[in-house]
């Protein structure tokens, strides 16, 4: 097996991305979600390095990542995943995305499918894609009533309580902050919330046009925790109304967070 190495991508907007890998085999890479960064792949990364060649890095404004002033967009996340992409692993990848990676994945996948061997997403928060559902639209209102509130706080120089508050009541659900997290990770998403305050303001964030991947010539793998909050069911069951070559995976006790409760699980889900 490979062992790890790591370098930066540098991107012509200023943005400095710092990525990770791992591994021998099939390319696989993975992109984390909101508030986090590469770490959180970390219970994931020991089922799959054994078998895969496996980069992971931290999105713009993450971590160890940079990004320039200005309002960001998920465009721009996409165009990164694909610079890693072409930059570090030189040809086409499993791409692996959790909540709103997933949704930067399925974004750089539909503007490059030449550059995707095969796609999985877990929970992609793609709630723009339901404005037609009038029950998702109640669910909907809840979950907007406390991201906003979530920004609110991040904007008035409070980021811990409005990653706690996002945490709890969007995305993993009550007890999360303290029963499900480390104090690394808390600390980890308490720096990050300035970003995706970033990412809660980009109005292209919320829906991806995927029209094209309905006839994509890679797997599709949709996933999704069998205890996760309503709102990301829908999603998923949007999807995969939308993708009908897509497989759909349910983890078992799992909820928004399976990467890190069910990694095995989650693993087996991918082969």
């Amino acid at each position: 097996m490979r062992a790890q190495v790591s370098g930066t991508v540098d991107r012509a907007d200023g943005a400095r991305l710092r990525w990770w890998r791992v591994g021998r085999g099939e390319p696989i890479l993975l992109v984390h979600g909101s508030f986090d960064d590469h770490l959180s792949w970390s219970p994931l990364l020991s089922q799959l390095a054994s078998r895969a060649d496996v980069t992971s890095y931290d999105r713009r404004g993450h971590s160890a990542s940079t990004a320039p002033r200005g309002q960001g967009s998920i465009r721009a996340d996409a165009d990164d995943l694909l610079a890693v992409l072409d930059t570090v692993i030189g040809g086409p990848a499993h791409l692996v995305g959790h909540s709103y990676g997933g949704s930067v994945a399925l974004l750089a996948a539909a503007m490059r499918r030449d550059a995707v061997r095969s796609l999985a997403v877990y929970e992609p928060p793609l709630y723009g894609l339901l404005d037609h559902n009038p029950v998702a639209k109640v669910f909907g209102a809840e979950t907007g009533v406390w991201m906003s509130h979530a920004a609110e706080l991040i904007r008035a120089g409070n980021p811990a309580q409005g990653a706690r508050i996002f945490a709890e009541k969007v995305g993993f659900g009550k007890g999360s902050w303290d029963g499900l997290f480390t104090r690394e990770q808390r600390m980890t998403m308490v720096s990050n919330a300035h970003t995706w305050l970033d990412q809660y303001n980009d109005p292209t964030g919320r829906s991806v046009d995927i029209a094209t991947l309905a006839w994509a010539r890679f797997p599709i793998t949709l996933l999704t925790g069998e205890r996760t909050f309503e709102l990301n069911r829908m999603v998923t069951a949007e999807l995969a109304e939308r993708l009908p070559l897509a497989r759909s995976v349910t983890i078992p006790g799992a909820g928004h967070a399976g990467h890190l409760t069910h990694p095995v699980e989650f693993a087996s889900a991918l082969f």
